[in-house]
């Protein structure tokens, strides 16, 4: 009751302000997202004509199956286009090591 009396009465208690000041500081990065109204817009025509990036045809010809809650697109082809040759250490996640790592794999090799 001390704290409601001793409170500014438009603004209400310490509590209720410190949540106004978490609410107004933390507005840009999880407040609406931004108006993209006026921005142009990629063509869905021109997105449906790119090119699959695993057989080559046009993703038009395509399945996408999300019955299971998971996008799962089907080629149309048994086709595939060729892999990039890696001659070079790989990550945990199947992508070229790069910086201070990729310094210490090529040590590894030359000593080893």
């Amino acid at each position: 009751m001390a704290r409601d009396a001793a409170s500014r009465p438009d603004d209400g208690n310490a509590f209720t302000r410190f949540f106004d000041r978490v609410d107004h500081a933390l507005e840009p990065i999880f407040g609406a997202p931004p108006i993209t109204e006026g921005i142009e817009q990629d063509d869905p025509a021109e997105l449906q004509a790119r090119p699959c990036p695993v057989c080559g045809r046009a993703i038009f010809e395509h399945h996408f199956d999300d019955a299971a809650g998971n996008i799962v697109m089907t080629c149309p082809t048994d086709e595939r286009l060729p892999e990039r040759a890696t001659n070079v250490p790989l990550n945990e996640l199947g992508m070229p090591l790069s910086g201070r790592r990729a310094e210490r794999a090529a040590a590894q090799t030359s000593s080893g």
